[in-house]
């Protein structure tokens, strides 16, 4: 009687750690977006003439690098992009997004190697 009471304890307490721990996937769907829309920077700036375009986006990664940053930089009038991924920082992410994109626009001969 005793062992059929704590087993149906342990059953009763596992259920409920179970639906605990179990997050809507809409909920966190959610949850995320708000974060992110805190976190995202984007803008514009002009190199040389060349209007720039960059945003910075933040992530989940894991739980060792648990938020990390995207970058992506494009040039309006060509729309040529670039990105950069996995920066701990927003200004990193948009920093080496831009170097990219310039080094590209560069070697493809659209801005003059004076920069």
């Amino acid at each position: 009687m005793r062992l059929s009471l704590v087993v149906l304890m342990a059953m009763t307490l596992a259920v409920t750690m179970t639906c605990a721990f179990d997050l809507n996937p809409t909920l966190l769907k959610t949850v995320t977006s708000v974060v992110n829309s805190l976190a995202n920077e984007e803008g514009q700036v002009t190199v040389a003439g060349r209007v720039i375009k960059y945003k910075a986006k933040g992530r989940v990664h894991s739980f060792k690098e648990p938020w990390v940053y995207d970058g992506t930089a494009w040039d309006i009038s060509s729309g040529i992009s670039e990105k950069a991924k996995h920066y701990k920082s927003k200004q990193g992410a948009i920093e080496h997004a831009m170097l990219k994109l310039l080094e590209r626009l560069k070697r493809d001969g659209i801005m003059k190697d004076e920069l």
